[in-house]
């Protein structure tokens, strides 16, 4: 049974828009379900400011890092099959890194390293803590050495091949030894890396095959096909000193026209509102939809269940940055998406045990098994530091439409 007031929820959008749109956001989608039935649908603004190109339920988003639970998933699949375990040394798949060093001390001039006190597993890839990091996470100075490396798998027009980069990343140190921190990092990436050596194919075949075909995802792929370009998005970065976005990706010549060099399984795919909810229906529904079963209930609920030991959360181990502030206070880490610990500490309405990531453009989903809730929002913007605000004022609006 429903339990949300449409009357409550009908009122989201316009509290949304008159907040962000358009001097922070040139557009949004937002989709509601409960029970796997929609709810609530809500959508304004233009995909395409210079062409007035307006947004559409079917329209086509960059959703960064909203891939990352595709590949975790993904990683439950191989673990079904034997395939793998998530306590392997991560060396039994990427044998290159066998001698990793961790950073202690220095610059490019006088750089000190250390071995770290233990193997790297595929649970620290899982979890962020490997001690890998982003070139635009600067918890350490080896984001810098990222930066000159040109170590960026999670953009859309890789310049490197897996094993180029594998083989490049041998050479640079860890952040930190293998299981100390939270740090966002590649480290999904390196895991669709896996997931390519292990299956034999390339990593959108895979994902394909596995996950967009049982579920009947058309609309999600890495590469936006001819037909379909008309339907992506542009994207916008915002730029703090003027205040203000400029174009970023246009999609007339966007990068994700080119079949890139590797598959970013942390940040490369494109997706609907709609599409990107039934991969949602089929974590709500614990690995299976309609007679589709993916992975076994047990290990859906394994995989989107906390991992951080005793009473940690994200602000107790995050190395740096935003994880480490007061949004992340009562949130705790699974294999690939955040989980509310403590909805009191969190300062929200959220429910204990909700399951949610975002995407660097701002895109998000969560997923609450308590209350049966699916909640999917799409935009095409970067580089503004809104984003924990906007996910909280839409968890606000939504779960106080309960009734």
């Amino acid at each position: 049974m429903n339990n949300i007031s449409v009357e409550k929820i009908s009122k989201l959008g316009e509290i949304i828009s008159n907040k962000y749109i358009p001097n922070i956001l040139p557009n949004f989608s937002i989709l509601v379900q409960q029970n796997n039935e929609d709810i609530y649908y809500f959508q304004t603004g233009m995909i395409d400011i210079k062409r007035k190109r307006p947004i559409n339920r079917n329209s086509i988003f960059r959703i960064y890092s909203m891939t990352k639970p595709i590949t975790s998933l993904s990683i439950m699949i191989l673990l079904e099959q034997g395939k793998l375990k998530i306590t392997d040394d991560v060396e039994k798949y990427i044998p290159e890194w066998n001698n990793l060093r961790v950073y202690k001390s220095g610059d490019f001039n006088d750089l000190l390293t250390e071995p770290p006190k233990r193997k790297m597993k595929i649970k620290d890839l899982l979890m962020h803590r490997s001690g890998l990091t982003y070139n635009f996470e600067d918890s350490s100075f080896v984001h810098k050495i990222y930066l000159k490396e040109s170590i960026e798998i999670a953009r859309a027009k890789e310049k490197l091949t897996p094993d180029e980069y594998i083989k490049r990343l041998s050479d640079i140190p860890l952040v930190f030894s293998p299981g100390e921190y939270f740090n966002y990092s590649i480290s999904t990436d390196i895991l669709g890396f896996i997931i390519e050596r292990i299956a034999k194919k390339d990593l959108e075949s895979f994902f394909k095959e596995n996950i967009f075909d049982p579920l009947q995802m058309k609309d999600t792929f890495f590469t936006v096909p001819n037909d379909k370009i008309d339907r992506l998005s542009n994207c916008y970065i915002f730029d703090e000193k003027s205040n203000n976005y400029t174009l970023e990706d246009d999609h007339i010549n966007s990068s994700y026209i080119d079949i890139p060099k590797s598959y970013s399984g942390g940040g490369g795919l494109l997706s609907t509102i709609d599409d990107y909810m039934k991969f949602c229906n089929l974590l709500q529904n614990k690995g299976s939809i309609g007679e589709e079963n993916l992975i076994g209930s047990k290990t859906s609920e394994f995989m989107m269940s906390n991992h951080l030991e005793g009473n940690l959360d994200l602000p107790d181990i995050a190395k740096g940055g935003k994880w480490g502030t007061r949004f992340y206070n009562g949130i705790g880490f699974s294999l690939g998406g955040s989980v509310v610990l403590d909805p009191i500490k969190n300062m929200s309405l959220r429910s204990k045990g909700e399951f949610s990531w975002g995407g660097a453009a701002s895109t998000q989903f969560w997923v609450d098994q308590t209350e049966k809730i699916s909640v999917v929002f799409m935009s095409q913007m970067l580089g503004k530091s809104y984003s924990s605000d906007l996910r909280a004022d839409i968890s606000q609006l939504v779960y106080q439409s309960i009734v």
